[in-house]
C-alpha cells in the first residue's frame, strides 16, 4: 500500500465512522485496538474496541446526525504491513468545535488493513 492508498483508506474510515456504520467499524478496527485521547489540560483517556463499538452503536441507535468529515491530511507513510496517517479533524462535541491532531496506525492483519492504534490531541 502506498501513501495515497493509505489516505484513501483513511477517508473511507472517516466517512463510515462519522456516519455510524456499525458493520464497517466492527471490521476495520482491530480487536487489539487502543485509542488514546489527550484533552486541552493534558488529561489522558483511553478506549478499547468494545468501548468504541458501544459509542458507535449508541449514536446509531439514537439516530445522531453524522459527525463532520472535515479533515486535513499532514502525512502518510506505509512500510510493508504497517501504515501511519497524521491528520487534523474538526469535530463538534456538546456544541463546541474541537480541532484535534490524530495519528492513525494501520496494520495488515488477517488478510486486510485494520486500525490498531489511534491517538488524538486537542489542537488549540
Amino acid at each position: 500500500m502506498n501513501s495515497e492508498q493509505l489516505i484513501e483508506l483513511t477517508k473511507e474510515l472517516i466517512y463510515n465512522a462519522t456516519h455510524f456504520n456499525v458493520p464497517y467499524v466492527e471490521q476495520i478496527y482491530s480487536d487489539k485496538l487502543l485509542i488514546v485521547k489527550v484533552d486541552e489540560n493534558g488529561a489522558v483517556d483511553t478506549m478499547n474496541k468494545k468501548q468504541l463499538m458501544s459509542f458507535v452503536q449508541g449514536n446509531k441507535d439514537a439516530n445522531m446526525e453524522p459527525l463532520s468529515t472535515k479533515t486535513e491530511y499532514h502525512y502518510a507513510v506505509s512500510d510493508g504491513d504497517m501504515g501511519m496517517v497524521v491528520i487534523t479533524r474538526e469535530l463538534v462535541f456538546d456544541g463546541k468545535l474541537n480541532r484535534k491532531f490524530f495519528t492513525v496506525i494501520w496494520e495488515y492483519l488477517s488478510g486486510r488493513w485494520q486500525v490498531v492504534k489511534e491517538s488524538s490531541v486537542v489542537r488549540l
